[in-house]
């Protein structure tokens, strides 16, 4: 007779509401294992936007400026600058260059995660430091450059600047020079 009472009063008595502490323990558990497998790939997933998102900034960025240097008659110089890890636009006058400040042309620094590795220039000289630009001409030309971007995990990019067509072609990977 008592087995039956410990039974009734137990675990499985249907009058009873709520949950225990070792199922509610469990369940933490379980959230905390999937959380820790989950979090890593969203992070990185994070990371790889801002690289995408930069490499879109570079390219929005040549695009308006080649055409804006035709409708304006204006010479465009896209500007990296490698120690501050940005970019500027700004159109040649005789005193100097002179920002053209919209948003697109605005100053545009790079994430944390992303990092302007050199520029190589027009010349086909190596910029590693400093500032490095390319020209957008009237005519539609632009001056070819290779610029190199490194993400998280050592991850590379190569974004060439097409003299003809002001289109910047990403490469995954780190390309030294211009494939002829």
């Amino acid at each position: 007779m008592t087995l039956i009472k410990i039974f009734k009063a137990g675990a499985f008595n249907h009058k009873a509401r709520g949950f225990t502490l070792i199922e509610l323990v469990m369940v933490l558990l379980v959230i905390g294992i999937v959380a820790s497998i989950a979090m890593p790939r969203v992070s990185g997933m994070l990371d790889r936007r801002k690289t995408e998102r930069s490499i879109n900034v570079l390219r929005g960025m040549t695009r308006y400026l080649q055409s804006r240097a035709a409708a304006t008659k204006r010479i465009y110089r896209l500007t990296f600058d490698l120690d501050n890890q940005t970019v500027s636009a700004c159109y040649l006058t005789a005193g100097g260059c002179q920002s053209d400040r919209d948003r697109i042309t605005r100053d545009y620094r790079f994430p944390d995660t992303v990092e302007i590795m050199d520029v190589i220039n027009a010349a086909g000289e190596k910029v590693e430091e400093g500032e490095a630009g390319a020209h957008f001409h009237p005519s539609g030309l632009v001056e070819p450059s290779i610029i190199h971007l490194q993400g998280l995990n050592d991850e590379q990019f190569t974004l060439d600047i097409e003299p003809l067509t002001g289109r910047v072609k990403v490469i995954h990977g780190y390309v030294d020079r211009r494939a002829s």
